[in-house]
């Protein structure tokens, strides 16, 4: 076989993994070329202002701009929660409108940034548009159980290799941790392809920001094209009554309660996911800490770039290694485990880099927290998608992400303010981690052992 077969059954071996992969014929294969192109045309947007200045604030500028930096970013939430979280739980059909009019929305904004760059106007079009993204986030997460179930066959036995890949000895949430990581991966790919053309672009002669917004426009219109492609399927409940039944059907209809013989099943615990929450605001909110105490520390010891590339690689590469390998750690460690084993896990590596006091070690810390903070939330977005109702996942979501950002916004203002040393801060990241994996693992008991007493 020459050379030039060879590359011609690759191309063609991957053109048919593509196509399958993203489904032209299902609601699972619209919302991850959606989820592919939103991803890459907010880096085409990020990248633009970054080149703008609006978002160029480094750990050398002064305390003030920086605070304001971390408050800009919490401050969507404060929007998204209130209105957007009911909105989506009107009827499951409003998620998918939202996704496109969030599409749409950052189309035209894009096209305003691009002629008010040097305008004041530059402000609120830039936060109109982290709003719009943030929205969407918060809708795709309500949306995912509902897609997914869409393409589960309705009789497991016709399809044994799907049943087999969704079924687990540790409960049957697992399958909701495989399409999160699908997506978080896919995620991952695009915003580091995004990112680098967009960059391109804006290195090119007689470009510019202009041009790299214009082109984030066109993605997210195209875009726009597959979120029509989503079919809604639940019309809004006309009472409390048909709520229940509703969410009743839903349960009986889910592949993911028992199979035919009614030996596999798990128990939905609404109070898992409270605990849940607070030990994944400890993950973000050390990702928040960390991002900014490092950055201090870097600058203070006169590091070189080399330096800061390598932990913000090692970040990236064990977020990236997170949704990866989580589902296959799901298989044999249930969601709550697998919380514990990040805080963990992260407080040990913290422990290590105080003990050892050398920069080096910080690029493994870097790693460990970058997979921690993934892979929890991998976790945890299966918890609320598998244990509270459908009709109450957009409220749920929006005020468990607003939770998450604020913890995140607390953790970097601690090192802004505060000036701490290398080993002060690692026993700062060990203690606090230490401490939510033990409230953690006994509030799961004890809820755990308060439903078994209920039986």
């Amino acid at each position: 076989m020459s050379k030039l077969d060879r590359i011609s059954q690759g191309v063609a071996y991957t053109s048919r993994v593509l196509s399958k992969y993203f489904d032209l014929s299902s609601d699972l294969g619209a919302i991850r070329r959606i989820h592919a192109l939103s991803t890459a045309g907010d880096t085409f947007v990020t990248v633009a202002l970054a080149g703008s200045l609006f978002f160029s604030i480094s750990p050398a500028a002064a305390q003030s701009k920086i605070a304001l930096y971390l408050l800009l970013t919490v401050t969507p939430f404060g929007i998204v929660a209130p209105f957007i979280g009911p909105i989506l739980d009107r009827r499951l059909g409003a998620r998918r409108s939202i996704i496109a009019l969030s599409l749409v929305a950052r189309a035209i904004l894009a096209v305003l940034i691009a002629k008010d760059i040097k305008s004041l106007f530059l402000f609120p079009e830039a936060f109109a548009t982290l709003v719009a993204s943030k929205t969407y986030m918060v809708a795709k997460a309500a949306l995912v159980p509902d897609l997914v179930r869409e393409a589960a066959p309705p009789n497991p036995k016709k399809n044994q290799r799907w049943f087999r890949r969704i079924k687990s000895p540790n409960g049957n949430s697992s399958y909701l941790v495989t399409a999160n990581s699908s997506l978080s991966l896919l995620a991952a790919i695009a915003g580091f392809l995004g990112g680098g053309i967009a960059e391109g672009i804006l290195k090119l002669p007689h470009f510019g920001t202009s041009w790299v917004l214009g082109a984030g426009s066109v993605i997210f219109v195209g875009a726009f094209t597959q979120a029509r492609m989503l079919r809604p399927r639940w019309e809004r409940p006309k009472s409390k009554e048909s709520i229940r039944t509703a969410v009743e059907d839903d349960s009986q209809d889910s592949p993911d309660i028992r199979n035919n013989e009614g030996d596999f099943h798990q128990e939905k615990s609404p109070q898992a996911v409270f605990l849940a929450a607070a030990a994944m605001s400890v993950l973000r909110g050390s990702v928040g800490f960390y991002t900014f105490f490092i950055a201090f520390t870097l600058r203070r010891e006169h590091a070189s770039t080399v330096m800061f590339g390598l932990i913000l690689a090692a970040s990236a590469l064990g977020s990236a290694l997170a949704t990866t390998v989580t589902p296959r750690i799901r298989r044999w460690m249930q969601e709550e485990v697998l919380l514990v084993s990040s805080l963990v896990l992260e407080a040990i590596l913290a422990i290590v880099g105080a003990y050892f006091a050398d920069i080096q070690i910080e690029i493994l810390i870097a790693a460990t927290i970058g997979f921690g903070a993934s892979a929890g939330k991998l976790a945890f977005d299966s918890l609320v998608q598998f244990n509270i109702l459908p009709t109450l996942q957009g409220r749920a979501f929006s005020r468990f992400e607003s939770r998450f950002q604020l913890s995140w916004v607390i953790g970097g203002l601690v090192p802004t303010l505060i000036k701490l040393p290398l080993v002060s801060g690692d026993l700062t990241l060990a203690f606090t981690a230490l401490v939510a994996a033990t409230s953690f693992s006994a509030g799961i008991r004890a809820v755990k052992g308060g439903d078994s007493r209920l039986k």
